[in-house]
């Protein structure tokens, strides 16, 4: 066992995450369909699955990281053809493209980068393996899933087949029986991508795609399967159907951890939509760690609804952070002994947060309030842990100028100065200090825990 716990959209709870083999975690995650620049709901979910990488790395786990590219697919063809380039050139610029935006985003590369069109061979016999045991079928050039032959079909996502098919109906062009079978293999249209199967010239289906590369990469039962909660249905769903169809019932994935998608005013962030933000304008709006802190302060399985005003805030918070730990040297070894009282409570409550479902917020939260502590009382042992903490969860901080060093001493002293001033009832020279610190873009914020300060909007 590993003391990590997950939330497991299969099971509905969480979970002590048991790796099939000791010491080590098999992690597969949806990657991009790569026909156009990636956008900052993109970001939010790869760089979710990093923190998780991350975090089991710290664990002393041994992560083998696969993310696909899906690299033939409706989309890429028509992007394509409305540029007037071929298929694979289009999705092979943007794969590249995304694969570097993410290096900018501080994410770690993944291990392996399966593409579809080098698996058509692990694909087709998947495919003709189901049709051979009777749950898929052949027609019209087509093959089809038989929904009715799963007897669990809806495990994953709650959804009973009867309630799916109220109001679906099957689409022109289509010959499959049942409005839930879904296509594992389409026959070829003219101009577009086809390969050789039994079934004649064609192209894999979306959702048999991701069990093949999976399967062939990290075999049957592996640990971790995620994406983003979207995909749950269908897509994930008809992954559990036709694998574990094909494996005669065994697992195909243990545990199933989905990250919560981008909104903006409540809709999702979307190329259809047309209210993204791409991650190269991102990246000129804020730094990557900017990003990062503000994807990271809402809990990764929830939504997160994007804002100015949190982008904002999230460039205040992190000045703070990197005034205050800048230049302290960062202790590697959380559980270090020579490491005072303090910073050892601080580190129990930092890994307790990740090890609970990759609680993040309560994690930086246990940061931010450590950084407050060591204004208050220089306990550079409690600093160096935060600066540590803050590296597990992937930011870096840059050295800092001498002036970046002093100028929160300065303020703290300030506050200091202004509180002595105010239990005097000397008011006139509390708003004063106040109102100057106001003119010089700090914000002071008087609580019951006593006065914080932050970089104005």
């Amino acid at each position: 066992m590993t003391g990590i716990s997950l939330y497991n959209t299969l099971t509905r709870k969480k979970e002590e995450l048991a790796p099939r083999e000791a010491g080590k975690v098999s992690l597969y995650v949806c990657g991009v369909t790569p026909y156009d620049a990636l956008h900052i709901g993109h970001a939010r979910a790869f760089l979710t699955y990093d923190v998780l990488r991350r975090a089991l790395e710290w664990r002393g786990l041994a992560v083998t990281h696969v993310q696909n590219v899906t690299d033939v697919d409706d989309k890429i063809i028509n992007r394509a053809r409305d540029l007037g380039i071929g298929a694979q050139e289009l999705a092979d610029r943007f794969a590249e493209e995304g694969a570097v935006e993410l290096d900018s985003l501080g994410c770690l590369r993944a291990h392996r980068y399966p593409r579809v069109t080098e698996n058509i061979e692990n694909i087709v016999e998947m495919v003709q393996t189901l049709v051979d045991k009777g749950y898929a079928y052949a027609r019209g050039g087509d093959v089809y899933f038989d929904v009715s032959r799963d007897e669990d079909y809806g495990k994953l996502s709650g959804q009973k087949p009867d309630e799916l098919n109220a109001g679906a109906r099957i689409e022109p062009g289509e010959h499959k029986d049942d409005p839930l079978d879904f296509a594992l293999w389409k026959g070829a249209k003219p101009g577009e991508p086809a390969w050789p199967s039994p079934w004649g010239e064609g192209r894999p289906g979306w959702h048999i795609e991701c069990s093949a590369m999976a399967l062939n990469l990290l075999g049957e039962g592996f640990d971790i399967h995620g994406g983003a909660r979207e995909l749950v249905f269908p897509h994930h769903e008809n992954e559990v159907a036709q694998s574990e169809s094909y494996l005669d019932g065994r697992p195909f994935a243990r545990v199933w951890w989905h990250c919560g998608e981008l909104r903006v005013d409540g809709k999702k962030m979307s190329k259809s939509l047309g209210n993204f933000i791409t991650v190269q304008d991102g990246l000129k709006m804020a730094s990557s760690a900017v990003w990062r802190l503000l994807f990271l302060m809402t809990h990764p399985q929830s939504p997160l609804d994007y804002s100015t005003d949190k982008l904002e805030q999230s460039k205040n918070s992190w000045a703070r952070l990197q005034n205050a730990l800048g230049e302290i040297e960062s202790q590697k070894e959380l559980g270090s002994e020579a490491q005072s009282e303090m910073a050892r409570a601080f580190q129990a409550r930092f890994e307790a947060a990740l090890c609970d479902n990759l609680n993040t917020p309560e994690a930086l939260a246990a940061i931010f309030d450590a950084v407050s502590e060591f204004h208050r009382g220089g306990d550079k042992a409690l600093a160096s842990a935060a600066r540590a903490a803050l590296e597990v969860l992937g930011f870096t901080l840059e050295a800092k100028t001498a002036g970046d060093e002093l100028t929160p001493r300065l303020i703290e002293l300030l506050i200091q100065v202004r509180q002595e001033a105010r239990e005097r009832r000397d008011w006139k020279t509390g708003d004063q200090i106040r109102d100057e610190l106001k003119t010089l873009g700090i914000v002071l914020e008087d609580g019951p825990t006593g006065t914080r300060w932050k970089l104005e909007n």
